[in-house]
Parts: C-alpha cells; structure tokens; sequence
C-alpha cells in the first residue's frame, strides 16, 4: 500500500489517511524501481526497435549500397539508434528515468514525497473536470443573477440575520460583517432552495458590544445607507 501511495500526487498524501503510508523511504524506493524499469523498458525497446529498423529500412539501404563497409554498418545502427530516441515513448521513459532520480534524491535529502507524473496529471484532470462539474451543477440550481435578499434577526426563524445571494462570498470562517451600525459573525454558509432556485444562504449571530473584534471587518449594507458603496452588494433587499 505504501508503495502505491508514493506514487500519488505530493497534495494528497499530505493529510488524511493516505499520509499515515507517506514515508521517504518507500519514496526512495518508489524513485528507483522508477529508474529501473525506465531503463529496462528503455533497452528492450530500443533492441526490438533497431532489430525491426534493420530489417525494413535499413535492410534496403544496405542492399542498394554498390559496396558495403562498416562506416555503413555504423551508420544504419546510428541512424536507428537516433530515430528510436524520438518516439514519444522514448522521451516519456527518458522522462521517467530523471523524474525517479529526483524523487529518490528529494526524498532522501529534503523529505519531500514527490508524486509521479504519470499518476499525478490524470489525477488532476480527472479533479479538475470533477470541479467544473459540481460547479456546473451549483450554478444550475442558482439560476439567473439575482438581488441579495436580507433577513433581519427580528423577521427570522432563526433570530439571526440572514443573507441569500447567488453569488458565493469570499468570506472566510467566522467573518465579522457591519451592517446596519451593529457587527455580525459568520455561522453557516449553504446552499438551500429560496422560490423557484438555490441560493447561498449566509447565517450571522450578532456580536455582543463588548465583544473584541478580530480579523478583517466586511461592511454589508443597502446601498442607499453605505458610506462605501464598494463594499455593499448593489440592489441589497432589506425585509
């Protein structure tokens, strides 16, 4: 299991289950069986590749030589020895060949434990194309731009003040936002059904007055109220 672990990407062997299995040795390890089936398929392929050169065309350059040394010899071996380097399986192994180098030494020297690329950019594309997905889904379910809406503390079921929006917030955990002269922390962020689409639904409990402040302060406000109107959501509506 630690073998195969080695070989994932660096950012998900971090954390999690998967890094209880993330060790530099099995990366040293994973580097040299890299490098060593890097070489072996390397010269297989180039015995196969010249073997078959020789006898197609090489074979027909030979044969229509008028007199034969070994300077023609050397050339025909050299000439399919050069064309091999650049099949593009021949460069993915030399590839795979320095990229278990530097594993193996990254991991031994720094404690680094680099995934292979081989393993690492599907496991992108496929992550990639997972998030692109669900932000199709969400953006599906939120339907067309619309105003904020606003609940006050005194209008909700919950007795906090509430904000739905289609638009997802750059807020970070337990954000403090102004709004209306009072100060307001964040406590949930999802997405819920609100008429007939989704939208972001964002739950703030107010500060008490004594309370101490921390971190960055978002003003949220109407529009016709703010003092900085860069800061508010345009055509807020207050319920």
């Amino acid at each position: 299991m630690a073998f195969v672990v080695a070989t994932f990407p660096e950012h998900v062997k971090r954390q999690g289950r998967l890094a209880s299995y993330s060790t530099a040795a099995w990366h040293v390890a994973s580097g040299v069986v890299e490098i060593i089936a890097a070489v072996a398929f390397f010269i297989v392929g180039l015995i196969d590749y010249v073997s078959t050169f020789s006898r197609t065309a090489g074979w027909t350059y030979l044969t229509n030589q008028p007199v034969l040394d070994y300077g023609q010899f050397f050339g025909v071996g050299t000439l399919g020895f050069l064309s091999y380097l650049l099949l593009p399986r021949t460069l993915f192994l030399v590839y795979c060949f320095g990229e278990g180098i530097l594993r193996a030494l990254d991991a031994s020297l720094t404690g680094r434990h680099l995934g292979m690329a081989a393993v690492a950019l599907p496991w992108r594309a496929v992550a990639a194309l997972a998030v692109w997905g669900q932000s199709a889904k969400i953006a599906a379910l939120i339907g067309p731009s619309r105003p904020d809406e606003v609940v006050e503390p005194a209008d909700s079921r919950f007795s906090m003040l509430e904000i739905y929006s289609t638009e997802e917030k750059p807020w970070r955990e337990e954000q403090v936002v102004a709004h209306g002269g009072r100060f307001f922390q964040l406590a949930e962020k999802r997405l819920v059904p609100r008429g007939r689409h989704h939208a972001w639904r964002y739950l703030l409990h107010e500060l008490e007055e004594r309370e101490i402040l921390r971190g960055t302060i978002v003003r949220y406000d109407d529009v016709s109220e703010a003092g900085d109107s860069s800061r508010c959501p345009r055509g807020a509506e207050l319920r």
